[in-house]
């Protein structure tokens, strides 16, 4: 019951970039990678973004702790593999999305390799044969960013919830770069 988000294709954006893929005969036509110079404020967002938080406007309980205990913040019912979730945005407009890596003892590693626009608060993502758009928004200081999304919940329990959740993602600083 803990992974029962993070491990069904990790996030929205995830679901939506990494269920499909195709190959030259199947008949599917891939959106085009993203392509072109990046804007000031594309430049600006480059870097590596971390998931720091998952709030949900219900409070649920994910945990199979014995305990009775739901909660509207998501993120720390997750095991370190689960939360350890990071984008990085490069400056010749690839992204990389990389889970499970940096946390110690992780079975379940996912990447995938895109491309990326900031448009105004539109993120648009292009990975895997898909394409998504996703509204942002970023604090006052242009260090995190958030967007809210609604998805379905199974509690500890089996009862089945919807909520809306917002995921948070941080900046790195230059020196938690990866290099």
């Amino acid at each position: 019951m803990k992974k029962s988000i993070l491990s069904i294709k990790s996030l929205f954006v995830i679901g939506a970039l990494s269920i499909f893929s195709c190959n030259s005969d199947d008949g599917i036509k891939c959106p085009e990678p993203l392509t072109g110079e990046l804007s000031a404020t594309e430049t600006a967002f480059t870097g590596t973004w971390n998931l720091v938080a998952m709030e949900s406007d219900v409070a649920l309980d994910l945990t199979n702790d014995d305990e009775d205990n739901p909660s509207t913040d998501l993120f720390n019912q997750y095991s370190d593999c689960d939360r350890d979730l990071e984008y990085h945005f490069m400056a010749d407009r690839t992204l990389v999305y990389r889970q499970g890596y940096l946390a110690d003892e992780c079975n379940n590693k996912l990447t995938f390799d895109g491309t990326w626009s900031l448009s105004g608060n539109n993120l648009t993502l292009v990975a895997n044969c898909a394409s998504q758009q996703i509204s942002i928004e970023t604090n006052a200081e242009e260090d995190q960013y958030s967007y809210d999304v609604i998805l379905q919940f199974r509690d500890v329990n089996g009862a089945q919830k919807t909520a809306e959740v917002t995921f948070t993602f941080e900046k790195a600083t230059v020196d938690e770069q990866p290099v």
